[in-house]
């Protein structure tokens, strides 16, 4: 059984920051459950942290801080898109303080792979583009994500943030066992094609796992925040 109260700490994905679950978290606060919703280095309202160093394992101790300073324990992780790479390394790092694992169209890698390994042959060019400058990545175009809604694009836009590409290419720290707690993958229909399809298909054939497909573009928290807290507030 869930526990009546409990502890969310959201993810979020690349060029994104805490800002993208303005809709979702509240919600979820307000059915009496702890939210939090921190920003990785670099990114959102921390733009002025990033450096030349900021890599993946970066912001996995950004997430694994936040869970110790704050003392949070039986948390139901939530990644979003990259925001998956960050929580499986969480995972890795302290499973005893995780509940369960809920990815929202996010990667969910394997130990030694990094994000860049999973993307098209496109996708991989404009990143090693980046590294070979060794500049800062923008996002990719919001029609790729299926974000169509001026209202979203309008909220969206303005709070993107270039990315260190270091992040792309470190390889995760992956736990070598699945841990036996509940799990639960979301993918999002509006963004076709995805390299979320292959996630979200691995994860199907897990029978203890719960999965889900939303007709809504990649920023699911935005465009259909009504489904994305049901999915959270239901998770096993």
């Amino acid at each position: 059984m869930a526990p009546a109260q409990r502890t969310y700490v959201l993810v979020h994905g690349a060029w994104h920051g805490g800002w993208v679950w303005r809709d979702v978290a509240p919600a979820l606060a307000a059915r009496g459950h702890r939210v939090t919703t921190p920003t990785l280095t670099g990114l959102g309202e921390r733009r002025h942290t990033l450096n030349r160093e900021v890599d993946l394992d970066t912001h996995v101790e950004d997430i694994v801080a936040h869970i110790e300073m704050n003392d949070l324990g039986d948390v139901d992780l939530v990644g979003w898109s990259y925001g998956g790479m960050v929580t499986t390394g969480v995972l890795a790092r302290v499973p005893e303080r995780i509940r369960s694992m809920i990815y929202l169209d996010a990667f969910v890698p394997e130990n030694g792979k990094a994000l860049a390994d999973y993307v098209d042959p496109d996708t991989r060019t404009f990143f090693e583009q980046a590294r070979a400058a060794d500049q800062t990545m923008p996002s990719i175009p919001f029609e790729v994500f299926g974000v169509k809604d001026p209202k979203a694009i309008e909220f969206i836009a303005p709070r993107l943030v270039n990315q260190s590409w270091r992040t792309f290419f470190q390889p995760a720290k992956a736990p070598a066992r699945r841990p036996d707690i509940p799990y639960t993958y979301v993918r999002c229909l509006g963004f076709d094609p995805s390299p979320f399809i292959y996630f979200h298909g691995e994860m199907k054939k897990d029978p203890k796992a719960r999965t889900f497909e939303l007709d809504t573009s990649h920023t699911c928290m935005v465009t259909d925040p009504k489904s994305v807290i049901g999915i959270l507030a239901e998770a096993p």
